[in-house]
């Protein structure tokens, strides 16, 4: 067997690197470490903490020992990463999927405590909309065992031409849990089947986005009020300088007062797949979707593209200077 092919892909977690690697899920399966829980304890005869353990990696070869990365209670569950990925491969083999070749990528922090695990469904799954650059559907799983993040697996697409990553509305799966005594994993297989058979409705949104067109002077004022609260002035600069010319830019001053629209920026390259002007919600969608996914910071960058589905729902109603709740 071939190893995992390392990914040029990088990012941050809490100031700490994390690299990506690709393959099959039996290639990028040797990457992930596993991990175990110890008494928290100066030494091996020392009294242990009662309250408290520690989080080991175990060694991935013989060169290596076990390495501390963390401290959790004492009723901390440990979910290991590769149950995770087990998991979500056997809710896609529910849906009638063939795994075994399915490309996988895995992203692990330095000693590998944090995971984002991202798999890829068939061609015949595609999107592909009337701009004939197609998006892939993906599962993205996120663990950490030392109790800094909540488990929490969905679905979303992601756009080969450009690396867009976008995560869309209701029919998204996803679990957040607590590690502790009551967490359930067997829910896992099943909502990812339910979601592989909702992918048709999803589709059939982004058809309606893309069917949907767009005003500039609409998509400016939208992202002057709506963007730039939501992400900042920055980021909203950004998305305008997309839709009107294709190209993302920066501000030239970043503290120079004014809206977003009215902002000095100095262009930084074309997107790629993005047409020269935005004329529908699609467009825009993508526009979001470039800025969102070149976050550094990895957890962030989710959150982000779990936004663009309520930014465009704003957008599609915009009609004044005002922004409402984010479930509106």
């Amino acid at each position: 067997m071939t190893a995992a092919n390392i990914l040029p892909e990088a990012a941050r977690r809490r100031a700490r690197d994390v690299r990506y690697f690709g393959g099959t899920w039996d290639q990028v399966r040797t990457m992930i470490p596993a991990f175990e829980l110890r008494a928290f304890a100066t030494e091996a005869d020392a009294p242990a903490n009662p309250f408290l353990k520690s989080v080991v990696r175990l060694p991935l070869n013989p060169t290596e020992r076990a390495m501390p990365v963390g401290v959790v209670s004492n009723s901390y569950a440990l979910v290991q990463h590769e149950t995770v990925g087990k998991l979500c491969l056997d809710g896609m083999g529910k849906a009638g999927i063939e795994v075994a070749d399915l490309k996988c990528e895995v992203g692990l922090s330095d000693f590998g405590e944090w995971m984002n695990l991202r798999v890829y469904f068939p061609r015949m799954f595609n999107f592909i909309p009337g701009d004939g650059y197609p998006l892939k559907l993906r599962i993205e799983a996120f663990n950490s065992v030392d109790g800094t993040s909540r488990l929490k697996v969905l679905l979303g697409w992601f756009r080969l031409v450009c690396s867009n990553g976008l995560v869309i509305g209701k029919s998204v799966v996803e679990i957040k849990d607590i590690h502790d005594e009551n967490l359930d994993l067997t829910c896992i297989a099943d909502v990812i089947r339910s979601g592989a058979i909702k992918a048709d409705s999803e589709k059939r949104r982004l058809r309606v986005w893309y069917e949907h067109e767009v005003i500039p002077g609409m998509v400016i004022d939208w992202a002057d009020d709506v963007v730039a609260v939501r992400w900042g002035k920055k980021a909203a600069t950004r998305v305008i300088g997309i839709c009107a010319t294709g190209n993302d830019v920066e501000p030239a001053d970043p503290f120079a007062p004014g809206k977003p629209s009215e902002k000095s920026v100095r262009i930084v390259g074309a997107v790629p797949g993005a047409p020269r002007t935005a004329s529908n919600l699609y467009d825009v969608s993508q526009a979001l979707s470039w800025v969102a996914t070149r976050r550094d910071n990895a957890e962030q960058r989710i959150e982000w593209q779990q936004d663009i589905p309520w930014l465009i729902g704003k957008l599609r109603t915009f009609d004044a200077p005002a922004v409402g709740s984010r479930g509106a």
